[in-house]
């Protein structure tokens, strides 16, 4: 009788399931996830960012109609303060920047070096962060609106072997621990980078100024050697040369400021 039984139900016909026709793309673009719509994947970077070519520009191939995915938050910097406003240097903010540099630096510049950043290619590398008494996007209108003032400033050089050299970048120091020099950095490697084929970001750094030797090394920067005599009138009077380079995940950050 048992064996009667599994016979049988060895001759019973096996269902036929149909395979489930793949979903259109509408039926796709109309579902929704559990945690809100969802952006198409990034990418990965081009191979050409790989070798450093830093004037292409970074571009991700989208479908039609989809916007531009976010950077992603490994490559991201916080937002610059409403405030602040990053400008090209001009006549009337020389004096202010030599204002600022007198404060912020360990060494005199002459009257050589603002002279010669008004003229390229030296302007082209040189940045100004103002900062307005009230957010850019609430501004009154113009004749009532208050001076801003120049409260950081950046000025490289381009050197021999692909290097962004930073000649100079402060801050004062009540304007501190909002981004901005870090901001000033950025985008000025940004806009380097369209210009010149960038490997390296470079700076001398007096040996007594600790934070800002700090303030490098949680920016990527690495102390490669040491220069005694580098600033003569101070004591210790060694630099330290710091450098970082332009990696792949950098020149996508810096593409997307560009």
């Amino acid at each position: 009788m048992l064996q009667s039984s599994i016979t049988a139900w060895l001759k019973k016909p096996a269902a036929v399931t149909q395979p489930e026709a793949p979903p259109s793309p509408a039926s796709l673009a109309n579902t929704a996830s559990p945690t809100g719509p969802t952006s198409p994947p990034s990418p990965p970077p081009p191979a050409h960012l790989i070798l450093d070519v830093a004037r292409e520009e970074y571009e991700t191939p989208l479908t039609h109609g989809l916007e531009t995915p976010p950077l992603p938050k490994r490559f991201s910097l916080p937002p610059l303060p409403a405030n602040v406003e990053l400008v090209p240097l001009t006549e009337d903010l020389v004096p202010a920047f030599k204002r600022l540099n007198a404060l912020t630096l360990p060494m005199a510049y002459p009257a050589s070096f603002y002279k010669e950043a008004m003229t390229e290619p030296h302007h082209s590398l040189t940045l100004m962060a103002l900062w307005h008494s009230t957010p850019l996007a609430d501004a009154p209108p113009s004749d009532t609106v208050e001076k801003p003032r120049l409260v950081g400033a950046i000025r490289c050089r381009i050197l021999p072997s692909s290097n962004l050299y930073l000649a100079t970048l402060c801050l004062l120091a009540p304007y501190r621990s909002h981004g901005i020099a870090t901001h000033l950095l950025y985008n000025m490697a940004a806009k380097a980078s369209k210009l010149y084929e960038l490997k390296w970001i470079t700076a001398h750094v007096w040996e007594g100024n600790e934070d800002g030797l700090e303030w490098y090394s949680k920016r990527g920067f690495e102390a490669i050697g040491e220069e005694d005599g580098y600033y003569r009138k101070l004591r210790p009077s060694t630099a330290v040369l710091v450098r970082k380079p332009i990696g792949v995940e950098m020149q996508v950050l810096l593409n997307h400021l560009g």
